[in-house]
């Protein structure tokens, strides 16, 4: 009888082979990450003077700290980045990189802090090693203006946040980084365009010639261009169009929080994930941290209506910007479960204990809550004007009637 002996070489290729198979299924749950290296819309610098008469907007260089003539120097920089970043990303780190051409090589702390108001740039555009500036144009950030010669700073210098962003040292000539929590704190805080006034670079403004100077994007050498690196993790993001039945009059809907979940497609249709927020006439995005790309049910849940699934499953892909709407079409809804009010399919209001259907117990809360008189943000208020009265009522009575509830696959 021959022996069969165990071969380590085949043992080892199968088990590299079984780990590889667990990274690839490991690898598709991961969050997609991706990095972006963005160019300013915007840098200058504001040279000290009251008037606000020197600008350099379109200059090869800006400059941080003091002059060799005692004056400070401050640079302003922008970087746009709600349209390099999708909705919804998470910041992982935020690097802003910049190259320094000297003069000065003694080592000094940088800091950059955020500004509090937009800085403009026109067409001023300094000669020589530009130290000095020249003359302000329409649109130039200086020393006063936030645009030359019409709207100012509050304070002259610029206006911007006490905190410290971030610092580094900066000696002689070469590429310096900064990078902190807190500079993904100001990224993060961009996703909203209104808020993104960029960030200003306070050198040492304690003593004369200790200034720095950096390249722009006006750099002759596209090398020397200021940076802002970003690595963010895509998330899902849903823009989600949704009606409340109460709180729309064919014109406006009152604002208010919905719940979003997103559901597996097979039963028993587990939940994966939820985000919030405030719908309005125009929706709102959802941003959905741990959910991967894949087919979901979305299911919308608002305070006193009926919770109302998708139809069908919907792919909702990380980093795309997905968007659903279930106004347009009644079949927008699992089981057409929604009514057409003013030429809007709308969730059905009225499901006040959010048991899933209208009914005689929903009837009597909102009935005893209108003989009181109460007000303010309480749930028998199915008409979302802060207070419940005959018009609740009504429209609590009417679904009641016809037996509405939750529609579920």
């Amino acid at each position: 009888m021959k022996t069969k002996k165990n071969n380590p070489g085949k043992t080892v290729i199968k088990t590299v082979m079984l780990l590889l198979i667990i990274l690839v299924i490991k690898t598709s749950e991961l969050k997609a990450q991706d990095t972006v290296s963005i160019v300013p819309v915007m840098d200058n610098t504001l040279y000290e003077d009251a008037a606000g008469l020197i600008s350099n907007s379109r200059g090869k260089y800006m400059f941080s700290g003091k002059s060799t003539s005692g004056l400070k120097r401050r640079a302003v920089i922008n970087f746009q980045t709600i349209e390099f970043i999708p909705p919804c990303s998470k910041i992982l780190s935020v690097k802003v990189k910049l190259h320094s051409s000297g003069p000065v090589t003694e080592n000094k702390t940088i800091q950059l802090k955020k500004l509090n108001k937009f800085c403009g740039e026109g067409t001023s555009n300094a000669p020589g090693t530009e130290e000095n500036g020249t003359a302000s144009t329409l649109y130039d950030g200086t020393w006063k203006h936030t645009y030359y010669n019409t709207d100012l700073w509050t304070a002259p210098g610029g206006d911007y946040s006490g905190t410290v962003s971030a610092s580094t040292t900066v000696g002689g000539t070469g590429y310096y980084y900064w990078s902190s929590p807190q500079l993904i704190s100001d990224v993060e805080s961009w996703s909203d365009l209104s808020q993104n006034f960029g960030w200003i670079i306070l050198g040492d403004e304690s003593t004369s010639n200790s200034y720095k100077r950096f390249h722009t994007k006006e750099s002759d050498t596209a090398e020397y261009y200021p940076e802002l690196i970003v690595v963010y993790e895509q998330r899902i993001s849903l823009y989600l169009i949704s009606k409340v039945e109460g709180f729309w009059d064919g014109t406006n809907t009152v604002d208010d929080t919905l719940k979003v979940y997103l559901r597996n497609s097979f039963a028993p249709y587990a939940l994966k994930d939820s985000a919030k927020e405030v719908s309005g006439n125009f929706g709102a995005t959802y941003c959905f941290t741990n959910a991967p790309t894949g087919n979901y049910y979305i299911v919308a849940s608002h305070r006193n209506s009926i919770e109302t699934w998708s139809s069908l499953p919907v792919l909702l892909t990380r980093g795309d910007g997905d968007y659903y709407d279930f106004t347009d079409l009644v079949t927008r809804a699992y089981g057409s479960n929604t009514v057409l009010k003013y030429g809007a399919y709308c969730f059905y209001s009225g499901d006040v204990n959010q048991d899933g259907i209208i009914d005689a117990s929903d009837v009597s809360s909102v009935e005893n809550d209108a003989s009181i008189g109460l007000s303010g943000y309480v749930k028998t208020d199915v008409t979302g004007d802060d207070f419940v009265d005959a018009g609740d009522v009504s429209v609590v009575e009417n679904n009641s009637s016809i037996s509405v509830a939750v529609i579920t696959p």
